[in-house]
């Protein structure tokens, strides 16, 4: 089992000196899925993201609290909304006035699970009884 005290975290400064706090939860190895990642991102009010997708991944973003205007949409995103990032979709979006808590869960489209070697650990397989 793998726990995660959930103390340690990352910070990226912008341009402007707003902050966007990243914790990483999850890796690949870490859960038996073709998760890539599951990251907790905290964009400070008023920060803008502008995320570069990379290929062979998807990418949803829960909004936990806060909000957040995503590029083309009029209205802003609240608690319980999501965005989807399809595969190597560009990702961009202004926090609100609060700044926002948001969950983003990458994940491996499954053309390019097949191609990806076994995972580490790797459960026993059952013998028969």
């Amino acid at each position: 089992m793998i726990v995660h005290s959930g103390d340690p975290a990352c910070v990226l400064l912008g341009p402007g000196g707003e902050r966007t706090t990243v914790r990483c939860l999850a890796r690949r190895g870490m859960l038996h899925s073709e998760c890539e990642a599951f990251d907790e991102v905290r964009p400070g009010p008023g920060t803008r993201l502008d995320l570069t997708g990379r290929d062979g991944t998807e990418a949803a973003w829960y909004v936990l609290s806060g909000s957040v205007t995503a590029d083309g949409e009029p209205d802003p995103l609240t608690a319980g909304a999501l965005l989807l990032a399809r595969d190597g979709q560009d990702v961009r979006f202004t926090a609100g006035p609060h700044g926002a808590r948001l969950l983003c869960l990458t994940v491996t489209p499954p053309a390019v699970a097949r191609t990806l070697p076994p995972r580490t650990p790797s459960l026993p397989e059952e013998r028969p009884s």
